[in-house]
C-alpha cells in the first residue's frame, strides 16, 4: 500500500493537488459515509446486530488504492481529477482503519470514546503529513549534496521503508507519509526553484520513475492473488451479500454526481465508476477474526466476496465509459463525408 501511494504521487502536480484538496475531501467524506450507511443497512436486513453491521460498513467503506491507482494512471483525466481520486483512495484507507478499530473497541470493551477516534484521526494525518514533507525535503538535500553523482534507486526505496517505520512508530500513518514523500519528490523542481530560481533541480528521472512503476506492478499482482485465495464460493450467504453490497455501493456512488457536476462529463463519470474495495478491507476483516468477534468468520467471507464483486463491477463500468468515450470521439461529425 505504501509503495502504491508513493508511486502514484509521481503523477500528481502539487498545484493540482492543492486545487483539488477541498473538493477531494468533500467527495471522500460523502462517499465514505454513504457507503457505510448503505452497507450497514444491508447487513441488518440479513440479521446482523447494529454494532456488527456498522463494523462491516466501516471495513468496506473506502475505495481501494490498489485498484484505483493503476486504473487512473491509464485514463486521460485532468490532473485535478487525478489528485481528487488519489486523495480519496489514501484518506478512505485511514478512515476505514480508524473507525473499524473504534467499532472493534466498542464491541469488545463495550465502551465508546469520541475523543479517541478524533485524536486518532488527527494524529494519523498530522504526523504522517509532517514526516512525509520533512523526509522529502531532507532527501532532496541528500541527493543534491551527497548522492549527486552516484545515486542508487534502491536507496530511495530503503529510505521510504525507513520513513514508513518511523511514522508508524510515532503513531502516524506510514502510507499517507509515503504519499506526501512522493509528492515532494515529484515536485522537487518547483520546490527548489523557490530557493535556487533558474538553477532548480529535479531529484528523480523518468527512468527512475519507470523503475518504481514496475515494482508497483509486481507488488499489485500479489494482492489480487491473495484475494483470490481467500475467496470462499461455498458460502451462499456471503456471496449473496457480496453481490448486493457491490450493487448498492455502485448506486450510492452515482449519487455523488451533485459534487462532480462542475467536472467535464468524462472525469465525472470516472469518479462515479471507481468504487472497488481492496487491501484495507481485507486486512481489517482479518483483524476482526484475530479479535475473535462474533460472526467474524462470516464478516471476513462477506468482505472478500464484496471486494471481488466491486472490482468486477467497477472494472466493467470504467471499461464501458472509456469505450463509449472513444467511440464518440472517433465517430464522424454530422454532415461530414464518410
Amino acid at each position: 500500500l505504501l509503495f502504491l501511494l508513493f508511486d502514484g504521487a509521481f503523477s500528481i502536480d502539487v498545484v493540482s493537488f492543492a486545487r483539488g484538496l477541498g473538493r477531494g475531501l468533500l467527495i471522500t467524506m460523502y462517499n465514505f459515509f454513504m457507503s457505510v450507511i448503505g452497507i450497514a443497512a444491508i447487513s441488518m436486513l440479513f440479521g446482523f446486530g447494529a454494532l456488527h453491521a456498522l463494523l462491516l460498513g466501516f471495513i468496506l467503506g473506502g475505495i481501494s488504492s490498489a485498484f484505483v491507482m493503476p486504473i487512473i494512471q491509464n485514463l486521460k483525466i485532468k490532473k485535478e481529477t487525478y489528485s481528487i481520486l488519489t486523495l480519496e483512495a489514501a484518506i478512505t484507507d485511514v478512515l476505514c482503519i480508524v473507525f473499524a478499530i473504534t467499532m472493534i473497541q466498542i464491541i469488545t470493551l463495550h465502551t465508546f470514546s469520541l475523543e479517541f477516534a478524533a485524536t486518532k484521526l488527527a494524529s494519523l494525518f498530522a504526523v504522517a503529513g509532517f514526516f512525509g514533507v520533512i523526509a522529502g525535503i531532507l532527501w532532496i538535500v541528500v541527493v543534491n549534496k551527497v548522492l549527486k553523482k552516484n545515486k542508487s534507486y534502491m536507496l530511495t526505496i530503503a529510505y521510504l521503508l525507513l520513513l514508513y517505520t518511523v511514522t508508524e512508530y510515532l503513531k502516524g500513518n506510514g502510507a499517507i507519509a509515503a504519499l506526501f514523500f512522493g509528492l515532494v519528490l515529484r515536485n522537487s523542481k518547483k520546490l527548489t526553484s523557490l530557493i535556487k530560481g533558474e538553477h532548480a533541480i529535479s531529484v528523480t528521472t523518468p527512468t527512475e520513475e519507470l523503475f518504481y512503476s514496475q515494482i508497483s506492478f509486481f507488488l499489485k499482482t500479489f494482492f489480487f492473488v491473495y484475494i483470490g485465495m481467500l475467496l470462499d464460493f461455498s458460502n451462499i450467504q456471503a456471496l449473496t451479500m457480496g453481490i448486493i453490497i457491490a450493487v448498492v455501493v455502485m448506486l450510492l456512488r452515482n449519487t455523488s454526481s451533485v459534487l462532480t457536476k462542475d467536472m467535464i462529463p468524462y472525469d465525472a463519470s470516472v469518479v462515479r465508476s471507481l468504487f472497488a474495495r481492496g487491501l484495507a478491507a481485507a486486512v481489517l476483516a482479518q483483524l476482526a477474526v484475530q479479535y475473535n468477534l462474533q460472526d467474524a468468520g462470516l464478516i471476513s467471507k462477506i468482505t472478500f466476496s464484496a471486494i471481488m464483486f466491486t472490482i468486477l463491477l467497477s472494472s466493467l463500468k470504467v471499461f464501458w465509459i472509456s469505450r463509449a468515450t472513444t467511440q464518440r470521439r472517433g465517430a464522424p461529425q454530422r454532415g461530414s463525408e464518410s
